[in-house]
């Protein structure tokens, strides 16, 4: 196998549009006042489930919009760039699916359709996905492709990549669109040294190599926002910018103890820190050797986040604004963290069952628009919605019974609150 090859621009559509979604519920805008109603109007809710299909929910009243059946098999990964277009990814089948939740904002009139699946795009094993702006990426696992697409493109029916790039050789990996567009990563395997990624190739939009940096060995996780894109690595993490002609690569690492590496990131377009996930690598897990942390690019180090009663992290994200991380503990306590000071601002005990320390685990996810957080609880056929007080503390304002096993979740729509034309 050869190392990170150049860019490759052919682009194949391999999958079709091939599963109509099958009506349940209507919804109409009922808020508001003559011919206008609220944003909340023109949101949707998609969660995933074990099964293959996934419920469209009103995030105004919590009633069924609809239902997406026939999948391919069940959602492994479901995101949004900026809420117009859902990407779902189906791991077992090499493939993945664009939803679109059939409501969005056309200047100041909103749009209410009905929810269906746009089409697919077929490669090998699709692992993880990322985005910054309305740039989506997904790297292919089984091939070592990175298919980077534009949200709005796809949401105009077009499911084809702007851009591809092959790495050589199939590995789990990374990439993502940096900042403006103008400049993509992707993570490096080296055959010669090992199975797994050990650095970051940063490309322009002509398909050119403008630098590589092999300092990050064991790489995984990524995210990025208007900072750059922060890979994790066995050694802490690495900060990849470009800007001009000239990428720049800095390494950041626990802030007392080198030992602890980075596997998860997570970032928010406001928030110019990054949330992570660090750990010893190869330690049993204790709170001696995993904890979320929050990054400083200035400083090139960082700062733990330390849970109440030694509990530690489950999953974790961002609230709307960017300002707090929220935290869901094993303890299955709902934390709200200030990512400026680290420290717990609020709690919600018992937001979820524990996480099991034994058999299947479904882990809960969350989705966000303003003033409101959504929470998954798997094991009880819930999804939670939650209010974030600006002082950082969380109370719980509704549950939703949609049944099933949900799993993942994502907004679709117009999640800024403002008032819309009918």
């Amino acid at each position: 196998m050869s190392r990170l090859s150049g860019l490759r621009l052919p682009f194949l559509v391999l999958g079709a549009l091939a599963v109509v979604a099958c009506g349940d519920d209507e919804d109409s805008p009922t808020g508001g006042n003559g011919n206008t109603a609220p944003s909340t109007e023109y949101r949707r809710l998609v969660v995933s489930d074990t099964a293959p299909f996934a419920r469209v929910f009103n995030a105004a009243n919590g009633q069924r919009v609809d239902s997406l059946g026939g999948l391919p098999s069940r959602i492994t990964y479901l995101y949004s760039p900026k809420g117009r277009v859902a990407f779902a990814h189906f791991q077992t089948r090499n493939s993945i699916g664009f939803i679109d939740g059939g409501v969005y904002a056309q200047g100041d009139r909103g749009v209410l359709a009905a929810p269906r699946m746009i089409g697919y795009f077929n490669d090998s094993v699709p692992i993880h996905g990322n985005y910054l702006g309305d740039l989506a990426s997904v790297h292919f696992d089984g091939s070592g492709n990175v298919r980077f697409f534009n949200e709005q493109t796809v949401a105009g029916g077009s499911t084809a990549p702007f851009m591809t790039i092959n790495t050589g050789s199939a590995h789990h990996g990374a990439g993502m669109a940096m900042t403006d567009g103008n400049f993509v990563s992707a993570s490096l395997r080296d055959p010669a040294v090992g199975t797994g990624p050990i650095g970051v190739v940063v490309y322009n939009r002509a398909g050119q190599e403008i630098g590589r940096n092999r300092d990050c060995t064991g790489l995984h996780g990524l995210a990025g926002n208007n900072n750059g894109s922060l890979y994790g690595c066995a050694d802490g993490a690495l900060l990849v910018n470009a800007t001009g002609t000239t990428p720049t690569f800095t390494k950041l690492t626990h802030a007392t103890d080198a030992r602890f590496g980075v596997s998860t990131v997570w970032a928010h377009h406001s928030q110019a820190n990054f949330l992570v996930l660090m750990s010893i690598r190869g330690q049993t897990v204790s709170t001696a050797t995993r904890t979320l942390g929050v990054t400083n690019a200035g400083a090139r180090n960082m700062q733990p986040i330390v849970l109440p009663a030694n509990d530690l992290d489950w999953t974790a994200g961002f609230d709307y604004s960017g300002r707090y991380a929220t935290v869901l503990g094993r303890s299955g306590n709902l934390y709200i963290v200030d990512m400026a000071t680290r420290q717990v601002t609020g709690t919600l005990n018992a937001a979820v069952p524990a996480m099991p320390t034994s058999g299947t685990v479904l882990t809960p996810f969350f989705a966000t628009a303003e003033g409101v957080l959504y929470v998954t609880s798997p094991t009880q056929g819930r999804v939670l919605e939650l209010a974030i007080s600006t002082t950082g503390v969380p109370s719980l304002t509704r549950t939703l019974a949609v049944g099933g096993t949900p799993e993942r979740i994502v907004v679709l729509g117009v999640t800024a609150n403002r008032t819309l034309q009918k």
